[in-house]
């Protein structure tokens, strides 16, 4: 199991980064109050879970634990059960709850079969419907629902105001190619352009290292999702030409099979078609080469 990389960009606000951040290496953290602890993400195995737990409570101590979910994918929410079962309190939009309840998620015709250890899901999420205010202790949190389909139906983000800082969830990948599966490319373009209201000094992603200058990942970022919908607008697009071109003009990034993807996705949105996810996912195991490699 890789070590995470420990960052505090304040007095309360402590980030998890999982490097380089593909697939199944998320970014989690925790914003430390007088009175409890707001976790913000867990991982996608109870091992790991069981770590990131470890180095809260090497901070916090026994005080009261709480979890918010940033969007119901597994490698931000398989450990939410074991949070719980830890005697903390799990918060997410109503989407990310059902989507949760319905899993574990684990994928095995995309990952093959891989060992999660007990990622069984809370019996309860407590619902954000709509923004919403946590006192901790001397350190106030506000939890934000994304107003529309953006990464997912149910992406949340987590603001530290007095600090500056805001955790992104999968809206933002930094230095990762992002992924379109189950969302909407013109909604995540909005949902970029709602990030940069919050003003955040620290801007943490999903995947990835913090960037420096969180603007300019904002722009990369929105610049990616509009080339995506730019280029499929022809009836029947070249998607391995376009695939190839993605390729070279972010050769920097990580799991670069996500734009066959992506491309699809776009493709479908451009059209008014419902997605085809599966196709779409078939797409990127082509890509891949077969099951996509990860590393538990």
């Amino acid at each position: 199991m890789s070590t995470p990389e420990i960052i505090r960009p304040g007095e309360r606000a402590t980030v998890c980064l999982r490097l380089p951040g593909g697939w199944f290496h998320n970014n989690t953290g925790w914003i430390r109050g007088d009175d409890r602890v707001l976790l913000v993400d867990t991982c996608a195995t109870e091992a790991r879970t069981r770590h990131l737990l470890d180095s809260v409570r090497a901070e916090a101590g026994d005080l009261p634990l709480e979890v918010v979910l940033t969007h119901a994918h597994g490698d931000h929410a398989n450990g939410a059960g074991q949070v719980e079962r830890a005697g903390g309190t799990v918060h997410g939009t109503p989407r990310t709850a059902e989507d949760v309840h319905s899993g574990p998620h684990t994928h095995p015709e995309l990952l093959g079969e891989l060992d999660w250890g007990n990622i069984a899901p809370p019996a309860r999420i407590e619902p954000v419907p709509a923004t919403r205010t946590l006192e901790l202790g001397n350190a106030r949190v506000s939890l934000h629902p994304v107003p529309g389909r953006a990464h997912t139906a149910g992406d949340l983000v987590v603001h530290h105001e007095r600090e500056g800082v805001l955790f992104a969830g999968d809206l933002l990948f930094s230095g990762v190619t992002p992924l379109a599966l189950h969302g909407s490319i013109g909604g995540w373009i909005e949902a970029l352009d709602w990030l940069r209201e919050f003003g955040a000094e620290t801007l943490v992603p999903g995947h990835g290292p913090i960037p420096p200058v969180g603007e300019k990942l904002l722009a990369e970022q929105r610049a990616y999702l509009r080339w995506l919908l730019e280029h499929t607008t022809e009836d029947e697009p070249d998607h391995a030409a376009l695939e190839l071109c993605a390729r070279e003009r972010w050769p920097q990034w990580h799991d670069p099979e996500r734009h066959a993807a992506n491309l699809r996705l776009a493709h479908a949105e451009n059209h008014g078609h419902e997605p085809d996810v599966t196709t779409a996912a078939r797409a990127m195991l082509s890509s891949a080469g077969g099951h996509i490699a990860v590393s538990l």
